[in-house]
């Protein structure tokens, strides 16, 4: 009797090898179809991104000129006219000039300090 058990777990051994082969070589398949698949639509979103990026650029370019155009002494003109403001060079009595001052920043930061918080009712 202790043969047949023996003989019976002889057989096992080598189909349950043959199926554990199989299922990890199925996965591994399945893994590299899909990180595949993964690289082919990164490269569409990229590619799509790509377009997106040199039609914005190309917007703003085109934006730019087009301010550049409207502030263009000439064009400021034009526009003075047509909306009949009566605009004129300002006499040089007119013109103010203001200084701008500069806050001086501390020499050292100060170590230790934490902003003051206050609580909220």
């Amino acid at each position: 009797m202790n043969r047949k058990k023996g003989n019976k777990a002889v057989r096992f051994g080598p189909a349950l090898k043959a199926v554990l082969i199989c299922v990890v070589t199925c996965g591994l398949g399945l893994g590299y179809v899909w990180q595949k698949q993964q690289i082919n639509t990164l490269g569409q979103q990229i590619k799509e991104n790509e377009i997106k990026l040199e039609e914005l650029r190309r917007e703003n370019k085109r934006r730019g000129d087009n301010l550049a155009y409207l502030m263009s002494p000439q064009e400021l003109d034009t526009r003075l006219r047509q909306l009949n403001l009566d605009l004129m060079v300002p006499r040089p009595e007119q013109i103010v000039v203001l200084q701008e001052q500069r806050e001086t920043a501390p020499q050292s930061p100060m170590v230790g300090t934490e902003p003051i918080r206050t609580a909220s009712r």
